[in-house]
Order: C-alpha cells, then sequence, then structure tokens
C-alpha cells in the first residue's frame, strides 16, 4: 500500500527542485526525505528524478506522476485541515429550557452569536422544572423561584409588574374613590393569567389592596404575549410584565386602568441542578448572556446619547 507522507514529500521536492528545501518544508531532515522519495520509487519502480549536484530534475515520469497525484493530494489535505480545525476547536453544547415569551424578548435574537451549540425546549414553568429533575433540560432561563425541588437558583432579571385591560373598558368613576367596591367591582371581571398559581395577580394585588384576590380566571394561557394579545381584541384584564406592553402602550391598543404609587417587581432566576456534569456548559452560556446584555445597554446608551445630541439646539 502507498504511504501518503512518500506522496507528500514527491510533491515537495518537485515544487521545490531540491532535497534541502523540501526538508525545511516538511519540517523533516534531509535523510528522511531521501528515504521516502526511494521507498516511493521503489514501490512505483519507475524514476521519478534526475539528480545532479546542484537540483533534482523529474523525469519525463516524475512529471506525468506529479500532475496526476497534485489534484487529489490538495484534496486530501483541506479534509486533513479542516478536520484538525473541527477537532482544535470543540463547541460545547447544552439543552436549555424557557418560555416562549423569554424566547421572544431576551434570547430570540442573542443566543445565534453564542459559539455553542444550543438546543431550546419550550413549556409552562411546571413543565420545564420537571424536564430538569429528570434531566432532559440542563438549564432553565428566566425562571420563577419553586421550592418543588432542591433547584440551584442565579438571579437573572427583574420585572415590573402592571395590570392592564382592555381599551374599551371603563371603570365607573363612583369606584375610584371608594377602594373596597373596586375590588368587588374587578373581581367579577373577566381576568387572563399566566398559570392557575395567580402569582402576578396575588402579588399585584397584595401590594395594591393589601388583601388577597377571590378571581376565577376565565382563561389561563400560557404565554404573557398571548395574554397580551387577546385582550386587545377582546374584554378583560391581566398583570403582566412591563417590559411586554411597551409598543402596545405606544399604539393605544390597551390600557392600564389605574397607578399604583409603587413598582411591584417580579424577579427571574437561571435554575439548575446542584449536582451535574454540565457545569462548563452552563456558566458559559451565563457569561454569554451577560456579556451580550452588557454590550445591548452600552449599545442603548450610546444611542440615547446621540439622539439627545441631535436634538439640542445651536446656541449662538
Amino acid at each position: 500500500m502507498i504511504n501518503l507522507e512518500w506522496l507528500r514529500t514527491f510533491s515537495s521536492i518537485y515544487e521545490c527542485k531540491n532535497i534541502t528545501e523540501a526538508s525545511k518544508k516538511l519540517n523533516m531532515t534531509q535523510p528522511g526525505v531521501s528515504k521516502h522519495l526511494a521507498a516511493l520509487e521503489n514501490h512505483i519502480g519507475k524514476k521519478l528524478f534526475e539528480r545532479t549536484t546542484r537540483k533534482l530534475t523529474p523525469t519525463e515520469y516524475g512529471r506525468f506522476y506529479y500532475s496526476q497525484i497534485k489534484s487529489p493530494l490538495q484534496e486530501l489535505e483541506k479534509v486533513e485541515y479542516y478536520s484538525n480545525q473541527r477537532v482544535k476547536k470543540q463547541r460545547h453544547a447544552i439543552t436549555i429550557g424557557c418560555t416562549t415569551d423569554i424566547f421572544r424578548k431576551e434570547l430570540k435574537y442573542v443566543i445565534y452569536s453564542f459559539d455553542m451549540y444550543i438546543v431550546t425546549c419550550f413549556g409552562n414553568e411546571k413543565e420545564l422544572v420537571e424536564a430538569l429533575e429528570n434531566d432532559k433540560i440542563q438549564l432553565l432561563v428566566g425562571i420563577k423561584k419553586h421550592s418543588k425541588y432542591d433547584h440551584e437558583f442565579t438571579f437573572f432579571k427583574n420585572e415590573e409588574l402592571i395590570i392592564i385591560c382592555s381599551n374599551d373598558i371603563e371603570i365607573p368613576e363612583d369606584l375610584k374613590k371608594d377602594e373596597k367596591q373596586l375590588i368587588k367591582w374587578l373581581q367579577k371581571q373577566t381576568w387572563f393569567t399566566f398559570d392557575n398559581e395567580q402569582d402576578d395577580i396575588k402579588k399585584f394585588w397584595e401590594t395594591r389592596f393589601n388583601t388577597t384576590p377571590k378571581i376565577i380566571p376565565r382563561y389561563v394561557l400560557p404565554s404573557y404575549v398571548d395574554i397580551i394579545e387577546s385582550i386587545k381584541h377582546s374584554q378583560g384584564f391581566s398583570v403582566v410584565p412591563k417590559h411586554l406592553i411597551e409598543e402596545e402602550l405606544k399604539h393605544s391598543t390597551i390600557k392600564i386602568p389605574f397607578e399604583i404609587s409603587m413598582s411591584i417587581d417580579h424577579k427571574r432566576f437561571y435554575s439548575y441542578k446542584l449536582k451535574n456534569s454540565n457545569s462548563k456548559e452552563i456558566n458559559m452560556f451565563r457569561e454569554q448572556m451577560e456579556i451580550t446584555n452588557v454590550n445591548n445597554v452600552s449599545v442603548k446608551r450610546n444611542s440615547q446619547k446621540n439622539q439627545n445630541s441631535f436634538a439640542k439646539p445651536n446656541q449662538t
């Protein structure tokens, strides 16, 4: 069987026209190069070079042989190069879980720049927590803290909760001055909620009215974006993260029925199992998210500065 290294040596000698230069190119000793050439000539039974004191001149068969192996040898070298590159640059792989809201608003336009293989699983929070516990997912992104399993939580972001309603709903004026009557009226309205636990509504209610809501939601949807879209086209109330309704408020497709004096913050977390074999991938994903968020904040600040500078009138 012919040795690929013999062919590489022959090709280098042919192109360099002498043993010395070929040995430098191949990072080999001169006796090693001569040995490869002799082995190849012995294998094919043909003389490939005429030897002179200064250089090697290819024989007629040597020129023919070089023309036959040049292209295949180059293709083999390409395959070898890219194979080595893939070995040198091994991408880490991770399976993450999140709600469709988190993916749309936080991940959709950033994770494609991560130098990782990423599999994304969607579901409601209960399904995602179960998937993490059963090792179907290595990392949850933007999850609420729970106590069902011994999972680790690290801070992801803060969300401000706000009450919203359909544009055509008007709160009677007399109820705005009577909190007890307002509460009764609100509890009779059609409500959309993120899950049966009603965590967002409860948190809002306790902060605004210092009591527990007595609400039976008409519709339970596993996506805030879907809740907002539903309220735009029907009558109802909900409590949602404020950052998700910026465009709707701008275009007046929904409204905030009343303001409250204090903000209601809701923390979201990364979540993963304390004992796992993917700590490196988890940390890498989180670091990439942090870098991306810092860059995004910087871009927004620079954009705001530019807008402000253009808005300033010329002073004379």
